[in-house]
């Protein structure tokens, strides 16, 4: 196979992160912003009564240090027990911290507002202690209920996470101010990395109502973590700045204020790093930009050794995705190595399952189905036992977002076409739209097929199969597959603490899904950060791609 390089990197890294956590495991986004709205916040301490001439600043009122961060991400959600996106994960891990946390430069899960946890009744009730000292800006203390009304409203309010916490969590309890006991669905082994979503995030009392989503709060967001949100408009900026009773502190080097800056497609960000317009360009810059931006001086390239996967997902209950001959034709079509070499210039890498390698029974099981390459006579076989042919052809509408995963995702779309079309028994009408629109319409089942790219929630092998091919969460995810063997086979791995047992049960599970052709896996891409050395010496980002900004080392 070609271009393993970057998939030796990744597999050690992953590995490593692994064996520390004992067996660890769109879409990117989801939920339509409205109509751009800009919300300034009032801070959360009284500003000192106006003088007629503001002063100059001094050693005891220093200008604040401010970076500058450039994405070409939306904001989906602001609300702890709705959101369900990349980015507005990346928000809420700035501004609050979950029971369980990375272990900063790492895949690694550890501690968060929780000190420890234990797993009682064969991993079917955990109970979690939090540890003392977390509190939100005001001064107010972290309390248990906090985290319970947390996910609870996850649990009661139809949300974008809402599948995704019915599917974990039967009950959750505050026994008392600092022990939280959680009663499960069914018996998770990976629970502890489960707990580090968004949804187990404390909310204080008041901020939230109970009986309803504020996707868009009118006033701050903020937490127990590091930064506050203190002004935003969801089309152009977001401004955070310190809390000032964060437990962790911050380093001298550190910013007191940071601003992440919309940027319509990744061209117009790189050309933003480039004159200095903002001080770090991040997701999603795209291979192509990194290359280029690469070239020139005063800028550094940050690899973190990781990245995300981009997948078809042919809907299981629309139109012909229905039908398993439809699908399996499609996986036979597709030549990934030409995507790779004719697109991306060699800059990604092929993949042949949902599980990237790193990852317990990760393997190329799609290669072992339908071989590498495009088989076109295969296709045109499955395709004429549902009763397809030149005559009759399967016509389907295929749906992507032209900016969103950088400028090549046009091309990638092209080269498909020309790739399901080199039988006359398929007609291809691709369809775009802009992603606020198409990440609900594809996440939400609206297409008969669409492209989304996923990194995951937490770090196991769990978090690449559940979310798309177990029933009571594929809905969720615009796939709708209902299978009971497979749902057995996850239900089996997830409660499963041998790493032997475990992988063969996923293996199992990855052999059927690519059978069902649950989604078909494209290819591999690393993520980049870029930034200005006149302005930043270094930044964190781990194989987990956790953007601390607090980390950030100014100069």
């Amino acid at each position: 196979m070609k271009r393993r390089s970057l998939f030796v990197l990744f597999s050690l890294l992953m590995v490593v992160a692994i064996v520390l956590t004992g067996c660890k495991a769109a879409t990117e986004e989801a939920t339509e912003a409205p109509e751009p709205t800009e919300v300034q916040v009032e801070p959360t301490e009284a500003p000192p009564e106006p003088t007629e001439v503001p002063p100059e600043p001094t050693e005891a009122m220093p200008e604040l240090k401010t970076v500058i961060i450039g994405v070409t991400d939306e904001i989906s959600s602001l609300d702890f027990s709705d959101a369900y996106s990349t980015h507005d994960w990346e928000l809420m891990r700035n501004v609050n911290v979950s029971l369980t946390d990375y272990v900063p430069n790492s895949a690694e899960i550890g501690p968060g507002i929780a000190k420890s946890w234990e797993a009682t009744e064969g991993g079917l009730v955990w109970t979690f202690t939090l540890d003392t000292g977390w509190m939100y800006p005001d001064g107010s203390e972290l309390v248990a209920a906090d985290v319970v009304r947390t996910v609870e409203r996850a649990l009661a309010l139809d949300g974008d996470i809402h599948g995704v916490a019915e599917a974990y969590v039967a009950s959750v309890e505050a026994v008392d101010d600092q022990t939280i006991v959680f009663n499960l669905v069914n018996p998770r082994g990976d629970f502890k990395e489960i707990a580090s979503m968004s949804w187990f995030m404390p909310i204080q009392e008041g901020v939230f109502p109970d009986d309803e989503l504020v996707l868009f709060p009118e006033e701050g967001i903020w937490g127990v973590g590091p930064w506050q949100i203190v002004e935003y408009d969801v089309s152009e900026q977001v401004v955070l700045e310190r809390n000032p009773n964060y437990k962790l502190g911050f380093e001298p080097t550190a910013p007191d204020r940071v601003i992440i800056k919309y940027f319509s497609d990744a061209t117009s960000m790189a050309l933003a790093v480039e004159n200095g317009d903002i001080d770090i360009s991040w997701r999603i810059l795209g291979p192509p930009e990194v290359q280029r931006l690469s070239e020139l001086e005063g800028l550094t390239v940050h690899n973190p050794g990781n990245g995300g996967i981009r997948y078809i997902i042919p809907n299981h209950a629309m139109g012909p995705m229905m039908d398993k001959n439809a699908r399996q034709a499609l996986a036979y079509l597709i030549d990934r190595d030409e995507i790779v070499d004719r697109v991306m210039q060699g800059t990604v890498e092929p993949l042949y399952s949902m599980v990237p390698p790193g990852f317990l029974a990760a393997g190329e099981f799609f290669i072992d189905r339908y071989g590498v390459g495009q088989d076109i006579a295969a296709a045109e076989e499955v395709l004429a036992a549902s009763g397809f042919s030149a005559e009759n052809p399967l016509v389907f509408d295929l749906w992507y977002p032209p900016e969103h995963y950088g400028t090549h995702a046009a091309q990638i779309f092209q080269v498909l076409e020309e790739q399901f079309e080199a039988t006359p028994f398929i007609e291809v009408n691709l369809q775009s739209q802009e992603w606020g629109t198409y990440v609900k319409a594809c996440t939400n089942g609206e297409y008969e097929a669409c492209y989304l790219g996923w990194f995951f929630d937490y770090p196991d092998t769990s978090n690449y199969l559940d979310p798309f091919a177990d029933s009571a969460a594929s809905d969720d995810m615009g796939v709708s597959y209902s299978n009971p063997e497979m749902d057995q086979l996850l239900r089996d791995a997830g409660a499963e603490t041998d790493p032997d047992l475990r992988a063969q049960l996923y293996t199992d599970a990855q052999i059927l899904y690519a059978e069902d052709a649950v989604t078909i896996p494209i290819h591999f891409e690393p993520e980049f950060a870029v930034y200005r050395n006149d302005t930043v010496s270094s930044i964190s980002l781990g194989s987990a791609l956790i953007f601390d900004y607090e980390l950030i080392v100014l100069k």
